[in-house]
Order: structure tokens, then sequence, then C-alpha cells
């Protein structure tokens, strides 16, 4: 997107003071948010990257169990592949879902789905803890990652296309004369 162009300052119709060209501040405003803007999309993808990854590592897991259980043996401990899913589901997603919502509070958009996230990834490490005592509760563990994927990605193109924020337009912008 181009940036806004405010009508040319004319010095003599500025209050004293007000020498440099206002349209300079909305201009670096602008551009600082749509770098926050595409960190947001950045992050909301890497997330359902994240998820993605993990329901491979689980599927990984349970494949690489299936042979032993045919044999009639019990593995000693948990894989490396379930150890990583644990441990992006427990360290990494939280992380980068916390990012986005500062992310999109300095950024001026998408907070509403980064809230969303947010509470997501808790209910889904919720489910997770749940689930080792209550096998069914993975099943919806599983269908969490779903609504994961999906709000970070919904949020990704809102922020995507949300409209430009100028911030304190009634101390930046004056009427063109």
């Amino acid at each position: 997107m181009k940036p806004i162009r405010l009508a040319p300052q004319d010095n003599r119709t500025q209050p004293r003071g007000h020498s440099w060209p206002s349209n300079l501040l909305v201009e670096a405003t602008l551009g600082k948010d749509k770098k926050l803007r595409t960190a947001y999309k950045v992050v909301a993808h890497i997330i359902a990257a994240a998820v993605v990854i993990q329901a491979a590592l689980i599927a990984w897991t349970l494949f690489g169990f299936i042979p032993g259980f045919e044999e009639g043996t019990v593995p000693d401990g948990p894989p490396f592949s379930a150890m990583l899913h644990g441990s992006i589901g427990m360290y990494a997603a939280p992380v980068l879902a916390l990012a986005l919502v500062v992310i999109a509070l300095l950024g001026h958009a998408g907070l509403k789905w980064a809230l969303w996230l947010v509470a997501a990834v808790v209910v889904q490490i919720a489910l997770a803890f749940i689930a080792f005592g209550a096998p069914w509760v993975g099943a919806l563990h599983g269908l969490n990652a779903f609504t994961i994927i999906a709000l970070a990605e919904v949020g990704a193109r809102a922020v995507a296309h949300a409209p430009e924020h100028v911030p304190s337009a009634k101390q930046v912008m004056r009427p063109a004369v």
C-alpha cells in the first residue's frame, strides 16, 4: 500500500512551534505499522506450521509404536518425536501466541484474533494434561489443533486486509487550505 499523502503544509497556516511537515510523522508511523503487521502474519503462519509439525510428530510416534504393539513389546520411554511434540506445544506455541498479542498491540491490528489464539493454546495445553487421565479427551486435543490453525490463519488474513491506522489523527492532520 502507498502511504497516505496529506495536503501540502503551508507554514503560514500552522500554529507557532509546528514548522515541520506533519505528514512525515504519519508516513513514519504507517511504515512501523506495516512492519508490525508483516511480523504478525509471519508469526501467525509459524504458529499454524508448528501445529502441523506437531501432528506429523505425533503420527510418527504412533506409527513407530504400532510394530512394537503387534509384537507385544512396550517401549521403555517416550520417543524423541513425542518429546518434541510436547516441547513445541508447551514452550514454543505459548511463547509465539503471547508474542502475537504484543505485536497486535503495537501494530494496531489483529488483537481479537491473537487473544482468541492465546485462549485456544491454553485450552490445548489443558486438554493435553487431561488426556493422560482420560484418553478420550485426546480426541478433543486433536480437534482443538484445527482451531489453533484456523485462528492463526484467519488472524493473519484479517491483519493483511485491515485498514491503515493513523494515530492521533486530530493532532497530526490539518485540512488543506
